[in-house]
């Protein structure tokens, strides 16, 4: 199973744990009924069905803790998925480093500008923080290409629902590479759910 996959210039996407996989959504959905375990196509039906019909919450019985480091303005649209738990870098206390994200499309005098911005930026960063100046004051030259790092702990229904708006074509393409990095992830971990995901709710 890949534990670690690299999204981007310099992010990636880590599973640092599971706990319940397919088996704790059977279950869950199973009490419900106080109906007995049938086997495995039974089971993989069951949560087809689940998903068909958007039952959700025998699916909030199985988690995934990430590790995850990507750009600040990717965090800042991952976050508005609120149901999960997150645990950032502080840059109150943490000094930052340089390192950014760079978009492969840029190139030429574009690129040169970029670039010469943001080092710029930590140039500036670095003097203040040297000058006195605390770390949570003069991080606000930053840039929002900054890479952070984050855990984020989350039950699968909220992954799926993640998915669902970060796979979709209309997401920005940087998080849309994020959320193909967890998906893979996703399959792994929980194939049969997985699967009927994509089956059945995936952006076609």
């Amino acid at each position: 199973m890949p534990n670690k996959i690299n999204v981007l210039d310099s992010g990636y996407v880590a599973l640092v744990d599971s706990m319940g996989g397919d088996k704790a959504v059977i279950e869950g959905a199973r009490r419900c009924y106080m109906s007995e375990p049938q086997g495995e196509s039974a089971d993989s039906k069951l949560i087809r069905h689940l998903i068909a019909k958007d039952h959700g919450t025998p699916f909030e019985h199985a988690y995934f803790r990430f590790d995850v480091k990507c750009p600040i303005f990717v965090a800042r649209q991952w976050i508005r998925h609120r149901i999960g738990t997150y645990n950032e870098m502080s840059l109150r206390y943490c000094l930052a480093k340089r390192d950014f994200y760079t978009p492969e499309n840029l190139s030429g005098e574009a690129l040169e500008i970029y670039k010469k911005t943001i080092n710029g930026a930590f140039d500036a960063y670095e003097a203040i923080v040297a000058s006195g100046v605390k770390r949570e004051q003069a991080r606000g030259v930053l840039p929002l290409s900054l890479y952070t790092l984050y855990y984020w702990t989350v039950n699968a229904r909220s992954l799926m629902n993640f998915l669902k708006l970060r796979l979709d074509k209309a997401a920005q393409p940087e998080i849309q590479e994020y959320a193909k990095a967890l998906l893979e992830i996703f399959r792994e971990t929980m194939p049969v759910t997985a699967k009927a995901f994509e089956e059945k709710v995936m952006p076609k």
